[in-house]
């Protein structure tokens, strides 16, 4: 239980720094490619220094980058979304059910989730061998660097979703071998 929470916590710290990287490099790109469209190839630069080919700067790769920096930035996120229980969620099943059955719920809910996980994992896998044939347009990359993003989030949430599960098994045994305290023991 330790081993996978602490695993849990250093994937989620990693994909945070990834996360962020990946982010700041897209944002560069993307102010790049707006400055070289607009300012560089403007008619006002054509005619300031007409002697200089502007349209060089332009890169034509950039926005497939930025495109595919933004798959893994979304499947990055979906990880440390999970791990931090913000995703959107349907409680209305949760808020209604008695105490004794809510805990049950959040394991049930984990189980499935795992299931869909694992599901993610081995399909993720079968299509890798498929794209690994495929080679992008503009920057020549291999697509199965840009499709193992849901292979590595698959993996990510499922370490996730077994930690969030043992968490709740743990939480529920503790509650079940915790001696019950009178009235006169209780403190005021």
């Amino acid at each position: 239980m330790k081993f996978l929470t602490v695993i849990s916590q250093k994937i989620n710290k990693a994909s945070r720094f990834l996360l962020i990287a990946l982010f700041v490099i897209a944002f560069v790109a993307a102010v790049y490619s707006v400055f070289s469209r607009f300012v560089l190839q403007s008619s006002f630069m054509r005619n300031m220094l007409p002697m200089i080919d502007f349209s060089v700067f332009n890169f034509s790769w950039i926005e497939e980058l930025i495109r595919y920096l933004f798959v893994w930035i979304v499947f990055l996120g979906i990880g440390l979304v999970y791990k931090s229980k913000e995703h959107a969620q349907v409680e209305i099943l949760h808020h209604y059910l008695p105490e004794k059955f809510k805990g049950k719920l959040l394991v049930v809910i984990e189980a499935v989730n795992s299931a869909v996980f694992l599901f993610l994992i081995v399909f993720g896998w079968r299509i890798l061998k498929f794209t690994s044939q495929q080679i992008s347009p503009s920057m020549g990359l291999n697509m199965t660097l840009i499709y193992c993003a849901v292979l590595i989030c698959s993996i990510i949430c499922l370490i996730h979703a077994v930690v969030n599960i043992l968490g709740l098994l743990a939480m529920k045994n503790q509650k079940n071998s915790a001696p019950i305290e009178t009235i006169e023991e209780m403190p005021i």
